[in-house]
């Protein structure tokens, strides 16, 4: 049976660190969670499209690979699919074919400060307060004005739709049921757009699911996988 590779990918004002969790779950020789351009260890570099994102990622996936995009991490996916043969499958991790931002975030951004709101809203209702100390602190690994440019690709991203479509491979959704950042009813909007795609809903998460639920995470993202792998025996 062959083993993929898998590739995660952050969302908006993230580090790879958002997936420190699943090095628990995951055989190490098999995953690789990346740093996007001006992110944690990744030298400055601005990026202000989701194209280009995957541009610079695109070089990199030389082997077969399945991509797991986080949030804005998914629309990357989604334009890695369609330029690279080697992404045998993708998964939308707590993540949409458009991620549109209230302008009012926007602003703030623009202007220098992360609402708090936002912050608060991404979580689920009984998140541990251990976990959001963590994650107040992870902000800070990320420039604001590289945030902002995060926001304002996945608002100007209008190519999803198309790309989702037309996917000949396998794909996949984890949502958290408590996610208040995508829109209402995803699963469904998600299965009205692509009727094959799998759709699995993690109880008690907000968006951050792989932080907030990794065990069920992990375990939605192995059985993908290993059907995936099935299939190429």
């Amino acid at each position: 049976m062959k083993k993929y590779k898998i590739m995660f990918i952050h969302g908006a004002g993230g580090t790879k660190s958002k997936w420190r969790a699943m090095k628990e779950y995951c055989e190490e020789a098999l995953y690789e969670a990346i740093d996007l351009p001006g992110h944690g260890e990744n030298e400055f570099n601005l990026i202000t499209s989701i194209q280009d994102h995957a541009a610079y990622i695109d070089q990199s996936i030389q082997e077969d690979t399945i991509v797991v995009g986080h949030s804005m991490g998914g629309l990357i996916a989604l334009e890695l699919a369609a330029r690279n043969k080697c992404v045998k499958g993708i998964v939308l991790a707590a993540s949409f074919y458009e991620l549109p931002v209230h302008p009012k975030i926007l602003d703030k951004l623009a202007n220098g400060e992360f609402p708090s709101s936002l912050f608060h809203a991404s979580y689920s209702s009984d998140v541990s307060e251990v976990l959001l100390e963590e994650e107040k602190t992870e902000m800070n690994k990320v420039p604001i004005e590289i945030t902002y440019a995060d926001f304002k690709a996945c608002n100007s991203y209008l190519d999803g739709t198309d790309r989702l479509t037309a996917l000949d491979i396998p794909v996949c959704a984890i949502l958290g049921k408590q996610d208040r950042l995508l829109p209402s009813e995803p699963a469904k909007l998600l299965k009205n757009l692509k009727p094959d795609i799998k759709i699995v809903e993690i109880d008690g998460s907000g968006h951050y699911i792989m932080l907030e639920k990794p065990k069920e995470f992990s375990e939605a993202l192995t059985m993908f996988t290993q059907e995936l792998e099935q299939q190429t025996v």
